[in-house]
């Protein structure tokens, strides 16, 4: 299966753990596409648990899935850097035209970086046909609204359930890292209305045919 037919795809995460608790459900059932994470920071000032061994937790995620490869960029924080700098420091890193879409977080979310970098992610995307699709968050705000919606199984969410929990040791004490709240994480009533189960939820910014 592939994601939205799409044959790869290039994912940005500000921090160590947002593309996975994001995406990793779509990442696990849609094994036809390849998923390129880059992760630019490994957690950021507020963050205690910041330190390359976030970025090994990541890469033990990684390591478990054929379709899925990654790059952590050795920076502190996103914030540290310019818009300007990311969007250079990107585009000279990665073939952004080999990609069919670019995933990014979301520009109404209540983390400031998560914003700066759907702003850097606009910013890429200047003069080439490469889509852009924001993916949910748990800081994300009622104001982003999905189209777009992936059917998970039981058995694939408890597989990212226990990925994140076993992957992520330096998250697992927190709320959003309990299983229920993963679970929670991947309801929709709409969805749930019409029988769907648990979804990941996406937003179509762009998407070329």
């Amino acid at each position: 299966m592939n994601f939205l037919n799409l044959n790869k795809v290039l994912c940005l995460s500000a921090h160590p753990d947002d593309i996975e608790y994001g995406v990793l459900g779509s990442m696990i059932s849609c094994g036809h596409t390849l998923f390129d994470v880059v992760v630019l920071s490994n957690g950021g000032d507020f963050d205690v648990t910041t330190g390359d061994s976030r970025f090994d937790e990541c890469k033990k995620i990684w390591d478990k899935l054929t379709n899925v490869k990654g790059a952590c960029l050795e920076f502190t924080c996103v914030k540290d850097s310019s818009e300007d700098f990311w969007v250079n420091h990107i585009e000279n890193t990665f073939d952004l035209k080999s990609y069919d879409a670019i995933l990014t977080l979301p520009k109404h979310d209540s983390h400031f970086e998560h914003r700066m970098v759907n702003n850097i992610s606009y910013a890429l995307l200047r003069g080439i046909d490469v889509g852009l699709i924001t993916y949910r968050t748990p800081s994300i705000l009622e104001e982003w609204i999905p189209n777009y919606y992936v059917k998970i199984s039981d058995e694939v969410l408890q597989s990212k359930i226990d990925f994140l929990r076993d992957g992520f040791d330096s998250q697992k004490d927190k709320l959003y890292f309990q299983e229920q709240s993963i679970k929670d994480f991947h309801t929709n009533y709409l969805c749930s209305k019409v029988g769907a189960g648990y979804v990941k939820q996406f937003r179509i910014e762009r998407l070329f045919g």
